[in-house]
């Protein structure tokens, strides 16, 4: 018996539903019907089919790689900063406490750097100077301490060399402020990029010292 002879009135009207929703004709059942076109239909489902376009779907295909293709050439830019949070940031020999631990391992590991601001406290625009401690409590009040950038962050941008961080950053030293350390006399640091003797290094700075314009946190961009 053939499996056709248990087609029961369920899948006959299954498939009357399904020649109406694909708009086909008595005059396509009709041809569909003649010979051994029928025969096709299992190599359809099996992708062995005649009947399917070959070409059309050759050309498909060939537009579908060469848009990969096109993709895969399109140059990362270098502006992308990759961060593997599970390394322990390099913190200065004379640290004794971490400020914010719960902080050290977070953050994108993937980011654009265009997605960064670098941010001035209201008393460091138009020339101003101000307390890097004041900056400190500024961001530990508004709870946007955990927007900035940390030690791992700065860790990696400094890999770019100098070109990158002459183009991105000029003449500033840019803060850090989510790696806030304290050291054996008491005395709480802040790590920054800097330029020095032509390269790029991590200073770290006292709070107590003043900050101007040219001192912005890095942070991400709300």
């Amino acid at each position: 018996m053939s499996s056709m002879d248990m087609l029961d009135v369920g899948q006959a009207n299954e498939l009357k539903l399904a020649c109406r929703r694909n708009n086909v004709t008595p005059e396509d059942i009709k041809w569909l019907c003649e010979g051994d076109i029928l025969a096709e239909i299992p190599k359809l489902r099996l992708d062995h089919a005649t009947i399917v376009d070959r070409q059309r779907f050759d050309h498909i295909k060939a537009l579908a790689e060469a848009m990969v293709l096109q993709l895969k050439s399109v140059p990362t830019p270098d502006t992308i900063i990759h961060v593997n949070h599970s390394i322990k940031p390099a913190y200065p020999d004379r640290m004794e406490k971490v400020m914010h631990p719960e902080l050290e391992a977070t953050g994108p590991a993937e980011y654009d750097l265009a997605t960064v601001e670098l941010w001035l406290h209201g008393d460091q625009k138009g020339g101003n100077w101000i307390k890097g401690q004041c900056i400190y409590d500024h961001l530990k009040e508004t709870d946007t301490l955990k927007t900035c950038l940390g030690l791992r962050d700065l860790e990696e941008i400094q890999k770019k060399g100098i070109a990158f961080f002459r183009k991105h950053f000029a003449d500033k030293a840019v803060f850090g402020w989510k790696s806030v350390v304290q050291d054996r006399d008491g005395n709480l640091l802040v790590p920054c990029l800097i330029e020095r003797s032509g390269g790029v290094v991590v200073h770290w700075s006292w709070l107590v010292s003043d900050w101007s314009g040219h001192n912005p946190a890095a942070r991400f961009a709300s």
